[in-house]
């Protein structure tokens, strides 16, 4: 892959905060929206209850594959991110290490856990706190664009 490729990634990956996660066990698959934060090295990172169906799916099969993609209204406009890898639970520095971009990236989210306004914020920023930091360590991701032609694609293989 090209590093203006990388870059596109990059750039992408910065400039939308959800990913629809796809997960699945017993061969019932699920599709979740999250918002995400990410680093240098293309992982993203985003919070989640254990208790939702995409994180009971997680904790029993890592392996998701995910989708980035703005809404577009002709076909060359289509341009996004198709991504695969692996998840796993945050904990101890690289839970503080994840958090700060995730914090960095979404400032309300940072505002909230710094100082809530009221009730109702201390109750949110609780559960969040509360809740497992999650890292997408993705091994291949797909850039599409449309825009280039009809088709467009390239892949870029990374290594766990």
């Amino acid at each position: 892959m090209s590093d203006a490729a990388r870059a596109a990634i990059r750039d992408m990956l910065a400039a939308h905060n959800t990913i629809t996660l796809a997960t699945g066990q017993d061969r019932q698959p699920w599709a979740a929206a999250v918002f995400y934060a990410s680093d240098a090295a293309l992982n993203l990172y985003f919070v989640s209850d254990a208790r939702t169906r995409h994180g009971r799916d997680m904790q029993a099969n890592d392996r998701v594959a995910g989708a980035i993609n703005p809404d577009c209204g002709t076909w060359d406009e289509v341009k996004g991110l198709q991504l695969e890898g692996r998840v796993r639970v945050l904990s101890g520095a690289a839970r503080l290490k994840g958090l700060g971009h995730y914090l960095a990236k979404f400032h309300d989210v940072k505002a909230l856990f710094d100082q809530p306004r009221d009730a109702n914020e201390e109750t949110i920023a609780e559960r969040l706190k509360a809740a497992n930091l999650y890292c997408l360590q993705p091994d291949r991701i797909r850039l599409i664009d449309n825009s280039r032609w009809f088709g467009f694609k390239e892949e870029l293989e990374l290594q766990g």
